[in-house]
């Protein structure tokens, strides 16, 4: 027993030692570093999602009034112009209800005329109160003088003057009938209007039976057959949609609420459906809905996407899979994204020896950053050798404050903020320059450049005693795979750290 006990702590302790020897012995184990070559060709930065294609306008076309279908002129895929009959309503009843507006129009003219002859006698009758009323006035007088002359008797004068307070009352009751006919003509006439509206509204219900294209398009659905009858009672029934132009379709996609902040009008668009898995239509966003939907606490926005479809292609209702082209660079140096993350274990950045600085360069590298600038401008632009020259009197006076302001002594922050505005301001006179067209481009131009802005990053390859070594350079935009290389002291060819692979001796 002492034996095996013996035993047993021997190989124990053996292990421990062997355990110990391999967590402190650097020869125990080999290091080896994975490598990734920095090439040259193109990054494109995208979003992707889904939407659904649609026609840029479509119509429904309805129903006002209630039916039976008699005529169907149109049918899906039908090539209809505005104003071309596409259906009729039968059209017996509305005749009948037309017809008889015309004849309660008709009455209703006819109580004018008499009303107005009415008229007319009361105001003959008016004449002779009138006349009537004039006489008795003047016989009164004469009788009042013979009176007064002592020739006739004071009865004869009451009698004139009862006489002339009869002839005007007759006149007053002639003047209120008058009146009171001219208030039947009012009405007479109001029943006219009102025959009339009756009879304007039949005859739209019969111009209702007949049903036409309202614009130029496609029949893309049809909804009722012949001998079908609608009913209009609370909403006009929807009879067919019409497609106005199918040679220009829109998409209208979701965009997730964390992508839609890189989203700018303008930018262009690749997308792809089922029915045409090869080929990629192309398009631009027309516009970004501010809108908000939210689906299981989850908030999208609408992006409408134009597109053209000269050759019919996109069809309603197809699913798209969009990509919007964030940023794209053609030609350029480019470097795994994973190379970008390493950092040797152990190894401190800020002590290590590193290449290719901030990719500053000092004044001249800062002109040749300008001068491919401008250079770029003139091309993404096409830039007129007048605005050209402007541009690079524009650059030069930025330039030139610019290096005024690291003279001052300025704190950093205060000095960083001061160029950023600096150069708004150099945005906003070379806006002054152009025209629409270029302004727009323009505008694409600096929110790409706000989306995708060059940060400063770090490259790791080894010197000739196999030790890392850094390279500070400015990465651009990735596609998620390469990430674009602005500025820095590196090469083609250049193969840079991206893992270590340890393996046990």
């Amino acid at each position: 027993m002492r034996r095996w006990v013996g035993l047993i702590m021997a190989l124990v302790a053996v292990v421990g030692i062997i355990s110990y020897l391999n967590q402190h012995d650097p020869a125990g184990e080999a290091q080896s570093y994975r490598f990734a070559e920095v090439t040259r060709g193109d990054v494109r930065m995208i979003v992707a999602s889904t939407g659904n294609v649609n026609p840029v306008t479509t119509v429904q076309v309805g129903s006002q009034i209630s039916g039976q279908i008699v005529t169907l002129a149109a049918d899906f895929n039908t090539l209809v112009k505005s104003g071309e009959v596409i259906a009729r309503i039968d059209p017996a009843s509305f005749e009948a209800r037309a017809q008889a507006a015309r004849a309660e129009l008709a009455v209703a003219r006819t109580n004018v005329s008499v009303q107005r002859a009415t008229l007319d006698e009361f105001q003959a009758d008016m004449m002779g109160a009138e006349a009537a009323l004039l006489d008795g006035e003047q016989e009164m007088q004469r009788f009042k003088t013979l009176f007064e002359k002592r020739v006739i008797p004071r009865s004869n004068v009451d009698k004139a003057l009862a006489v002339r307070d009869q002839a005007r009352a007759r006149r007053d009751a002639a003047r209120a009938r008058i009146t009171r006919q001219m208030a039947q003509i009012e009405t007479a006439l109001a029943q006219v209007e009102a025959r009339q509206a009756t009879l304007h509204e039949r005859e739209l219900d019969l111009k209702r039976t007949v049903i036409r294209s309202p614009v130029d398009g496609v029949v893309i659905d049809r909804n009722v057959d012949l001998g079908q009858t609608v009913a209009a009672s609370l909403q006009a029934p929807v009879l067919f949609t019409i497609a106005q132009d199918l040679g220009r379709m829109q998409v209208e996609v979701s965009v997730d609420e964390a992508d839609i902040g890189r989203i700018r009008q303008g930018q262009r668009v690749s997308f792809t459906v089922d029915a045409h898995p090869q080929r990629y239509f192309s398009g631009t966003v027309q516009q970004v809905r501010i809108a908000p939907t939210e689906t299981a606490n989850v908030v999208t926005y609408t992006v409408v996407v134009g597109a053209n479809n000269t050759d019919r292609a996109l069809l309603p209702g197809m699913t798209a899979n969009i990509e919007f082209v964030i940023g794209e660079r053609k030609d350029v140096l480019r470097v795994s994204d994973t190379a970008l993350r390493f950092t040797p274990a152990g190894v401190s950045p800020g002590d290590t020896q590193a290449a290719g600085g901030n990719g500053g360069g000092g004044p001249e590298a800062a002109r040749e950053r300008t001068s491919a600038r401008i250079q770029r401008l003139t091309n993404q632009l096409s830039l007129t050798p007048e605005q050209q020259q402007a541009v690079v009197s524009i650059f030069r006076d930025t330039g030139m404050a610019m290096r005024g302001l690291r003279e001052t002594g300025m704190p950093d922050k205060q000095r960083a903020e001061t160029i950023h505005q600096m150069r708004a301001q150099t945005n906003t006179r070379i806006e002054r320059l152009l025209d629409n067209d270029q302004r727009k481009k323009f505008e694409l131009i600096l929110s790409e450049a706000e989306l995708n802005g060059a940060r400063r990053a770090r490259l790791w390859t080894l010197d000739r005693d196999g030790k890392p070594f850094a390279i500070d350079i400015v990465s651009g935009i990735s596609d998620g795979t390469n990430s674009e290389i602005v500025r820095g002291q590196i090469e083609e060819g250049a193969m840079v750290v991206v893992g270590v692979s340890r393996t046990a001796r």
